[in-house]
């Protein structure tokens, strides 16, 4: 029966693969509402039922509050940016070569990159590298898609649309799922063969804490951070600043190298932007951006992951990078959640 179950399982798994995603986080979503739900009907007298259609009426009036709000200001950023690109792409190398040989002081200590600098035995010049065969190449990989906008812009609404339709369908999905949670916990209980019941069970209760420590911590933690970052961007004057606060916030879920491209995005934005209140050049409003990035990382991983996570998962950030580049190779995002 046993072997049945797991062929059967299997089969619909292989036949239905696209569902596996939206499914996923259709769970997912049920998950991080029912803590709400539970409270919501321990503090009032609310039927399960009403409470969970509450809480559902609430989300999708707050989402459409904030597209509403914040997406004609994320759309004309991301306009911005994808302008500020066509802009920088034809001198790139000049503008990088222009940068690269003005001197930077740093207190007793100076860096000039048009001259030889030494480390060690060893000698590095900077003012011999050529940049023309790197920026041929990049040029060649982006070019194509900067002629092509008509194109992009029919995709993207096409892309909108489709996904549209899968956030309604997780959207409906986690609801039924979260409404007849009461009646369905039985169900999937009988679906379990016989002999598994108890190790399933107990599976289920050892989990528990893991994701509430994991999935509710980094939905937390990628909230507050988006918001930090957006917010810290906008006031040091940093262009798109909301766009980059969403980027932050979208990286957290993944270990390390997130906050690493999140924090790189923001230091070239500031290098190649041409002007800031405080009157910095270039090069030092990018250290001053690196150096803020820095800080906020410190920020998190010492004072804040300790707090909202703490050492619940006892796993070494490595071994969550590897687990979570696995699970996302192999189901996208809904992998990244689970395995990392």
């Amino acid at each position: 029966m046993a072997l049945v179950f797991v062929a059967l399982l299997g089969w619909l798994l292989a036949r239905f693969q696209q569902l596996i995603p939206p499914l996923g986080l259709a769970f997912i979503l049920a998950y991080l509402l029912n803590p709400i739900v539970e409270w919501l009907t321990t503090r009032t007298r609310l039927k399960w039922g009403l409470a969970v259609t509450l809480v559902y009426l609430v989300l999708v009036l707050l989402l459409v509050a904030v597209l509403t709000v914040a997406g004609i200001a994320i759309g004309q950023q991301i306009k911005g940016l994808y302008d500020a690109v066509v802009e920088i792409l034809p001198d790139l190398p000049v503008r990088v070569q222009n940068l690269l040989s003005q001197p930077v002081h740093l207190g007793p200590f100076t860096l000039d990159f048009s001259r030889p600098i030494a480390i060690g035995p060893f000698s590095l010049d900077f003012s011999t590298f050529d940049l023309q065969p790197l920026y041929d190449q990049l040029l060649s990989a982006i070019q194509p898609a900067l002629q092509q906008t008509g194109t992009l812009v029919g995709s993207l609404a096409s892309g909108t649309a489709t996904a549209l339709g899968w956030f309604l369908f997780i959207l409906i999905v986690s609801y039924y799922l979260l409404h007849d949670l009461k009646s369905l916990l039985p169900s999937i209980e009988q679906v379990v063969p016989e002999g598994y019941a108890s190790d399933v069970r107990r599976l289920a209760m050892e989990l528990g804490p893991i994701w509430n420590a994991f999935l509710r911590g980094q939905v937390t933690l990628a909230l507050v951070m988006g918001s930090v970052v957006g917010i810290t961007m906008a006031v040091l004057g940093v262009r798109y600043a909301l766009v980059l606060g969403l980027l932050a916030g979208s990286l957290e879920f993944i270990p390390i190298v997130g906050p690493f491209i999140a924090g790189t995005v923001a230091v070239l934005v500031a290098l190649f932007q041409p002007e800031n209140w405080m009157g910095l050049s270039p090069i030092y409003f990018a250290l001053l951006i690196l150096g803020v990035q820095i800080l906020l990382q410190q920020l998190e991983n010492n004072f804040l992951v300790p707090r909202i996570i703490g050492g619940s998962l006892n796993l070494h950030p490595i071994v969550i990078l590897v687990g979570a580049i696995v699970g996302a190779s192999l189901a996208g995002i809904t992998g990244l959640l689970i395995s990392a």
